[in-house]
């Protein structure tokens, strides 16, 4: 067998898995991980429940490797309009700014998302892996922190405060928008979550 051989069967099982995890996110997010079948992520997926299983040997294992692949992906959010030119409380305002954009447009990912919370409160390599998800979040909110105490944007009293807080404002906001997307106007909601913040960091929004 060619190594393009090799290579092209390779991209291919890798195509098929990925269809597999797409299709098992919009399942769980359609119906919950409980009513989760592989049956129903088969037919999504357009494969066979023997490739599905060849792939993924249990639903299990399936459902872990969504949950890496969303976890992954909301780690990325903060880092994706990363600049270092820009002031450390500028730049927590455009993390804010960039969960609040996904918060509304991909409503998806938090249905996903909470319902593995749910579910980790009683399996304990959910919420393993979910601690971790919020505590790479507190760590790299912290860095920005530590680059404003350094640079006299924060006070550094308080500013310890800041991770946690930030995480907090946004699962908060996340999950009342999940259970009532009405109930409140999410843009007044930033401007006084960041009014919250810059009183925590020892500064004032502007």
């Amino acid at each position: 067998m060619t190594t393009a051989v090799v290579m092209k069967k390779k991209e291919r099982s890798e195509k098929t898995s990925a269809s597999i995890l797409d299709a098992a996110f919009l399942i769980i997010a359609e119906h919950s991980i409980a009513d989760t079948t592989t049956s129903l992520i088969s037919a999504r997926a357009g494969v066979s429940k023997p490739l599905l299983h060849y792939h993924f040997k249990t639903k299990e294992v399936l459902m872990e490797r969504v949950l890496d692949r969303l976890l992954e992906r909301l780690l990325e959010i903060p880092m994706e309009n990363f600049n270092k030119n820009i002031s450390p409380l500028d730049e927590i305002k455009a993390i804010f700014q960039k969960y609040k954009q996904t918060i509304v447009s991909e409503p998806a990912l938090l249905v996903v998302f909470y319902d593995f919370w749910v579910y980790g409160i009683r399996r304990k390599q959910y919420r393993d892996k979910i601690t971790q998800r919020f505590l790479g979040f507190r760590s790299y909110i912290s860095e920005i922190v530590k680059v404003g105490v350094e640079k006299g944007e924060f006070a550094p009293e308080k500013s310890h405060m800041v991770p946690p807080l930030m995480l907090s404002l946004l699962e908060g906001a996340s999950l009342q928008l999940i259970a009532d997307p009405e109930a409140f106007n999410m843009d007044l909601y930033q401007y006084m979550a960041l009014d919250a913040l810059y009183a925590v960091a020892g500064k004032k929004s502007a």
